[in-house]
């Protein structure tokens, strides 16, 4: 391993370990309200996250020690089995193993609570890095950029119909830096995106009013008259209220039944109220470090496998977290996207230390 990698792997393992404390810190302090309301307790929540982080760090260094040929055996598996699941979002859809979430059944049920998406993200990475490195497809030409893209639209073509935009447009970014960390040609790359930003607003006018009314929202002056506006309005509200240094740990008033979500969706704006500019530029700061070293792995991996996978992993997170900043801020339409490594959120959670542990991994097979 060299020097500037072990480095980077260190920096990599600090900066998450920093990230979950403060995660703790803030579900903990954001969920306290709801957490009294609906169970009696204002740690209950808490709790739950603590135990996801537990259960995410063990699959995490697990998998941080598994060899490539690992990774190669799983990827197929793990993206049919991804894609399944999401099909039997639909044809379990409105029962008690996919129930309706805000108006979406993008939920299995099997006793705990998953998302098959951010599961078949990782699968769609795993598995286009087998099939680049094999040589099975020619990422500079334009059939091969294809075949690979046609691997993440069939998933998000069915996310889409959850009704899950978010998740759709998480899938598809992941897919673009797949794409352009394999080394797809820029004018292939940009073919695609227009192709994408063309089918993609004719599926949202023709399929959905509601998705469509909250991009209208969000373009509309801020007004509380507005009703699809009013997420993004309370989220302004509790991220400017913090000022430069924040009211205090435990001090935030909008988590108090004002801020819907405040402990998932809005967790960033609940750290800006109580931390401030300068907490939230921090944990800015914490994650450019953590995606920093990521891709500094990636780039230094020993085969083609582990430079697409470690470039998807980081893809996968950087792209959480670019969502929830930009809803919170206002610069995007509202929509269900938890803060990686920070929200309440099980299979979020799982999934992001898996990445981690992914990219750990490469760090250690990148010997000098």
């Amino acid at each position: 391993m060299t020097n500037t990698t072990a480095l980077a792997r260190k920096v990599l393992i600090g900066s998450t370990i920093t990230i979950l404390v403060v995660g703790i810190l803030a579900v903990g302090t954001a969920s306290s309200f709801y957490s009294l309301k609906e169970t009696g307790s204002d740690t209950t929540y808490l709790k739950g996250h603590v135990l996801r982080i537990f259960i995410g760090i063990i699959v995490c260094v697990i998998l941080s020690t598994r060899s490539e040929i690992f990774f190669r055996r799983i990827a197929l598996p793990v993206y049919i089995l991804s894609l399944l699941a999401i099909i039997a979002t639909f044809v379990l859809r409105d029962t008690q193993f996919a129930p309706r979430v805000n108006g979406s059944a993008r939920w299995l049920d099997l006793g705990v609570r998953i998302l098959p998406s951010d599961f078949m993200r990782f699968g769609f990475v795993l598995l286009s890095g087998l099939l680049i490195s094999r040589g099975s497809i020619d990422i500079r030409k334009f059939k091969g950029v294809s075949a690979i893209a046609l691997l993440a639209l069939l998933p998000s073509l069915l996310t889409m119909f959850q009704p899950d935009l978010s998740g759709t447009a998480f899938t598809l970014f992941v897919m673009l830096i797949v794409l352009f960390v394999a080394g797809a040609r820029f004018s292939h790359l940009a073919i695609l995106m227009g192709v994408l930003l063309l089918l993609g607003s004719s599926a949202v006018l023709i399929r959905s009013d509601y998705q469509l009314d909250r991009i209208k929202a969000s373009l509309q002056e801020n007004t509380l008259e507005q009703e699809d506006n009013y997420q993004t309005l309370q989220a302004r509200i509790t991220l400017g209220s913090g000022g430069f240094s924040g009211r205090g740990l435990g001090q935030s008033r909008q988590k108090r039944g004002f801020l819907p979500e405040s402990h998932t969706d809005f967790i960033l704006a609940v750290i800006g109220e109580e931390s401030g500019f300068l907490g939230t530029s921090t944990v800015m700061v914490l994650f450019f470090m953590l995606f920093s070293s990521s891709l500094l792995i990636a780039r230094s991996a020993n085969t083609a496998f582990d430079a697409v996978v470690g470039g998807g992993a980081t893809a996968i997170l950087l792209t959480g977290v670019m969502i929830h900043t930009m809803v919170n801020s206002g610069v995007i339409p509202v929509t269900g996207m938890p803060l990686p490594l920070i929200s309440w959120g099980g299979t979020s959670m799982v999934v992001n230390l898996i990445c981690i542990g992914t990219v750990l991994g490469i760090s250690r097979r990148s010997t000098a």
